[in-house]
């Protein structure tokens, strides 16, 4: 995990996928463009717990992109050299201080997304949102909501607008 840490640490290297979610062998750096059909890889995870709530983050008012909405547990681009279930795990732990392991995390879906391939993972947990360690420059808030509210909040754009039926995926899974 270092050895990717420090490959990025003068700007992001992203792996470049095909569509059908394979490698391509080649890179780039955050916030460079695409060619053709190249994707990015971005993972996702939803912690739940036993009322089947999910752990949500409120992201920080200064983010560009969606600041000030709700948004799933954790998430972000994989970086180069790292799976997405890694990069699902350094998020939550980087964004909300919550540290899993990789046998807690279940692979739900792929869903595309414009430029990028979206990987979800859901997991397991209980937490208390206000004993979570919150990274200031990322989220300005964490707590725990049911399918009902998620689904509430993205139809009234407090919520990041993700398809309703990935999140009703989500929300079965876990269930199950």
């Amino acid at each position: 995990m270092d050895e990717i840490r420090d490959k990025n640490a003068e700007g992001e290297i992203l792996d470049i996928y095909t569509p059908q979610h394979e490698r391509t062998g080649r890179s780039v750096r955050r916030g460079e463009p695409l060619e053709g059909d190249d994707r990015l890889l971005v993972a996702h995870v939803c912690v739940l717990n036993g009322k089947n709530e999910m752990l949500c983050q409120l992201r920080s008012p200064a983010k560009g992109h969606y600041g000030g909405r709700w948004d799933l547990t954790a998430g972000g681009f994989v970086l180069s050299g790292e799976d997405a279930a890694a990069s699902a795990l350094r998020e939550l732990e980087e964004e909300m201080g919550l540290v899993l392991k990789p046998e807690d995390l279940r692979f739900v879906f792929t869903e595309p997304f414009s430029y990028v391939l979206d990987d979800y993972f859901l997991a397991k947990a209980e937490a208390d949102p206000a004993a979570l360690t919150l990274q200031e420059e990322e989220v300005a808030d964490a707590r725990w909501f049911s399918q009902e509210e998620v689904t509430a909040m993205i139809g009234d754009g407090r919520f990041v607008d993700y398809p309703l039926e990935g999140i009703r995926r989500v929300f079965r899974q876990a269930a199950e």
